[in-house]
């Protein structure tokens, strides 16, 4: 029954979610208006607002213009309802909020950075608040955290030098150090190495799947937040302790 609670809760929060995916990036209000549909600005009625449901009733188009209404809508919602769901069925009170919030924060930050390329300070702030809140009734964690953030950002910091001398230009961002500071710290000193080289290789290879497809181009732009975000919960959910591996060779 509890379960069934936190994934209706999820839903509803991945509601909220894409509101915050939508309006950050853009400099909206949060309260200025109810929702809206982006192409003719139609405020959409409480009926019409019902997470999924209401995508699938209305065959994914607004009710007053027919523009279709982007697949992320209804994908963000299902997948707070996973992270709520799995929450409520392996963690306890304290590593259950943390990691709702942390997961939520990171699917908005991939969709954000997936459409615009940019990965919004205040969720990073978000996140760090989160992390203090935790910390703050598990004292004995701020080691772990503490240290996980300087690896992945030291780590990170090489592969951009590294990248951006063979390059020849840019090739991360300042909102990709922020992010592996936040995933360090959740993830810890050595998980977080290897969430780095797993978005890489991942990253790499859509590259190369895209280039074949649309033509080799060294140019072509990709953003890293997805890939981060992605590789650090799954990395949390399989709760791979790789010193512990290691160590049985």
């Amino acid at each position: 029954m509890v379960q069934l609670f936190a994934i209706m809760l999820g839903l509803t929060f991945g509601s909220f979610l894409n509101v915050v995916i939508y309006r950050l990036p853009r400099n909206l209000f949060f309260s200025k208006s109810r929702s809206f549909c982006p192409h003719c600005k139609y405020q959409i009625p409480f009926h019409s607002n019902i997470p999924v449901i209401s995508y699938l009733i209305q065959g994914g188009k607004c009710t007053n213009c027919a523009a279709s209404i982007s697949r992320h809508y209804p994908i963000v919602e299902l997948l707070s309802a996973l992270i709520w769901g799995w929450a409520s069925f392996n963690y306890g009170l304290h590593q259950g909020i943390l990691f709702i919030w942390i997961c939520s924060i990171l699917l908005a930050i991939s969709i954000i950075d997936h459409e615009t390329f940019i990965i919004p300070f205040p969720l990073i702030i978000s996140a760090l608040l989160g992390f203090l809140v935790y910390i703050y009734f598990n004292p004995t964690e701020w080691r772990v955290s503490f240290w996980g953030a300087i690896m992945g950002v030291g780590y990170l910091s090489l592969v951009f030098l590294l990248t951006s001398a063979i390059f020849n230009k840019q090739t991360l961002g300042l909102g990709d150090l922020q992010l592996i500071a936040i995933t360090g710290m959740w993830l810890g000193p050595v998980n977080v190495l290897l969430s780095v080289f797993i978005s890489a290789l991942l990253a790499l290879i859509i590259w190369g799947i895209l280039s074949l497809f649309k033509g080799f181009d060294r140019n072509r732009a990709m953003p890293f937040g997805p890939y981060l975000s992605g590789s650090a919960i799954l990395l949390y959910v399989l709760d791979i302790d790789l010193l512990t591996y290691l160590s049985t060779f």
